[in-house]
């Protein structure tokens, strides 16, 4: 492991681009939140190339940051970062989540565009701070602070209903948020009791939460536990999510879908694991239910949703569900394949919410209760929707089969029936984003559905050139799942 001052930049570019964007004339907005993104995502690549393309997880282990620097002694917390083979993932994928979110059109860039941008970059210096530390206070509040720019976001540019969808998006977040913060507390009293002060340092609380016995751990594993079930979601912690996905501007269902939920993956690996393994192996039962239960639940509420965001929404949770199975094996080639899967997810939704925005430009009023018949005056586009419905439904050789495929092997041997309950699933996915195609792309549309579609062009420029590498990446890591596994 080295000891670096790199990775504070990781942390420090973005409130840059935030402060810098307020100063951004309202014109240029889309195009400065672009252009800034993508410096972002080249040097977050070139920070985190040796992890990334280490060949095994031994090297990576050799390769891992951190930056250290004490914050609150009074609560022993310090800002301590940590780049290794879990954490380079979800900063890479919020870094090239930005990318889509940004790219996208709409209200968003004429309405208040220098506080959109302004929350945009927030965010990312939000969720880059929660996946990068390693103690636990610092985490909660970039945790916490995730909330503010998502509020802003639904709350402004938002659809009509919209107050309702973030009262309920704040209630259910505060609830596991408070939760999580009770269980934080109470460890670091735990460790007070014991005669060697506050640390909310992750290897320092993992002895104290070893030493919690019974109710008593149970009990603090679920205020954490909670708190990620709620990011994820999983079923039945996922009643806000619907509104929220669909009533928010689409740059904000992408950066929910893609990134914010990996929120709760990762917690559930980085501290929920170290901190409880006792407990979650004692409720390993039922925490691979929830995982299976969310993947089909979702999946029937997907296919018989006729709104195209609600079902991509719920197809989310569904795919996520899996991603929960492959953590919940407890094992750790079991959390590497619920990585990739994540990476397949994150890539996939992001570009299926971006493709769908594109859609929207061109026709108002989407519903898959009638046909659209789009795709013969959008080939391009509608081309490029096929190929990002063949890798959500796993096509082999898309990196969400490989993913889907590496978490059942490892569920199998610990739950066969919530494995086969799982794979229904996945059968459940085909049927209804082919239905979802099909509704979009094909059908002779009625006079008034026909007249309801803009005058406007097909998919192409920047915005068919970011499509296209995104989709050549879910394909090329696809084959190469070395990169994710590392030996696991």
């Amino acid at each position: 492991m080295e000891i670096s001052d790199s990775l504070s930049f990781l942390l420090t570019l973005p409130l840059f681009a935030m402060v810098l964007s307020l100063f951004v004339p309202k014109g240029v907005q889309r195009v400065y939140s672009i252009f800034a993104s993508l410096l972002f995502l080249g040097l977050t690549i070139y920070e985190a190339s040796g992890i990334l393309f280490a060949s095994s997880s031994e090297v990576a282990g050799r390769l891992a940051v951190e930056h250290q620097l004490v914050w609150l002694p009074q609560l022993g917390a310090r800002l301590a970062l940590r780049l290794d083979s879990v954490s380079v993932w979800f900063v890479v994928l919020n870094a090239l989540t930005a990318v889509i979110a940004f790219s996208t059109k709409g209200i968003w860039y004429r309405k208040n565009p220098k506080l959109f941008t302004a929350m945009g970059f927030f965010l990312i210096f939000g969720l880059n701070a929660a996946f990068l530390s390693l103690d636990l206070v610092v985490f909660y509040l970039a945790y916490e602070s995730v909330f503010i720019p998502m509020i802003f976001m639904v709350g402004v540019w938002g659809e009509k209903q919209k107050a309702t969808a973030v009262f309920r998006f704040f209630l259910m977040s505060f609830l596991g948020s408070i939760l999580m913060l009770v269980s934080i507390f109470y460890l670091l009293s735990k460790q007070f009791k014991t005669g060697i002060g506050y640390s909310s340092y992750l290897p320092d609380l993992i002895p104290t939460a070893g030493g919690l016995q019974g109710t008593e751990a149970l009990l603090v594993f679920f205020g954490f536990f909670l708190a990620f079930a709620i990011k994820v979601p999983l079923v039945p912690f996922h009643a806000w999510l619907k509104d929220v996905y669909t009533l928010a501007p689409f740059p904000a269902t992408i950066w929910m879908s893609a990134i914010l939920s990996k929120l709760g993956v990762f917690g559930m690996i980085r501290f929920v694991g170290p901190l409880f393994p006792g407990v979650m192996l004692s409720v390993q039962g039922v925490l691979l239910t929830l995982a299976a239960v969310s993947v089909v639940y979702a999946a029937l509420l997907a296919y018989r949703s006729n709104d195209p965001k609600s079902l991509l929404a719920y197809s989310s949770i569904s795919h996520l569900g899996f991603v929960m199975l492959g953590v919940f094996t407890l094992k750790q080639s079991g959390g590497a394949s619920a990585i990739l899967l994540s990476v397949g997810h994150a890539l996939v939704s992001g570009i299926l919410f971006f493709l769908l925005s594109k859609i929207a430009e061109r026709k108002d009023g989407i519903d898959l209760t009638n046909p659209q018949g789009l795709a013969s005056k959008y080939p391009i586009l509608f081309t490029a929707l096929f190929v990002a419905v063949l890798a959500s439904v796993s096509l082999p050789g898309t990196l969400n089969f490989a993913g889907e495929f590496l978490v059942l092997l490892n569920a199998y041997p610990v739950s066969a029936l919530c494995t086969a309950i799982a794979g229904m699933g996945a059968v459940l996915g085909a049927a209804y984003m082919l239905k979802f195609f099909q509704q979009m792309g094909f059908g002779a549309p009625s006079p008034e559905s026909d007249s309801a579609v803009a005058k406007s062009e097909d998919l192409g420029g920047y915005e068919l050139i970011l499509v296209f590498v995104l989709l050549i990446t879910v394909i090329f890591c696809g084959f190469q799942t070395a990169i994710f596994l590392k030996g696991n």
